[in-house]
């Protein structure tokens, strides 16, 4: 009977270590919610950003005549879909998702990548 109780505690306590350090080792539900806060308040306001930058890389990419044309034109195009995608994570926010935008905000690698979009409602748990 005393070996059944010994064995059980050491159940309980093994299961209750490993669930604990699983809890370590990923973000907490707060943080994942507000970072997606975040994320979307920098790319609704700052979505701006876009032409600039895809004026830049289009004329480093080419010439500077289809840079200011095309690359305006990209640009705002990718200034509605940040736009979008910024407004989708502040309604969405208490939902937390995986980032849609890489780069995740419109000044990271700022005149290396291009901005694509992924998979919407790609869950983070």
């Amino acid at each position: 009977m005393k070996f059944n109780k010994t064995i059980l505690l050491a159940l309980l306590a093994s299961t209750f270590l490993s669930f604990s350090s699983l809890s370590i080792a990923e973000e907490s539900y707060g943080k994942k919610i507000g970072d997606k806060a975040l994320r979307g308040l920098t790319n609704f306001s700052l979505s701006f950003l876009e032409i600039p930058k895809n004026m830049i890389i289009v004329t480093n990419d080419t010439n500077v005549i289809y840079g200011l044309t095309g690359g305006i034109g990209l640009g705002v195009l990718n200034t509605l879909g940040r736009l979008s995608i910024g407004t989708l994570d502040l309604v969405t926010f208490p939902l937390p998702t995986k980032p849609i935008a890489q780069p995740i905000h419109p000044w990271d690698n700022y005149l290396e990548v291009n901005t694509a979009y992924g998979d919407l409602f790609a869950t983070d748990f």
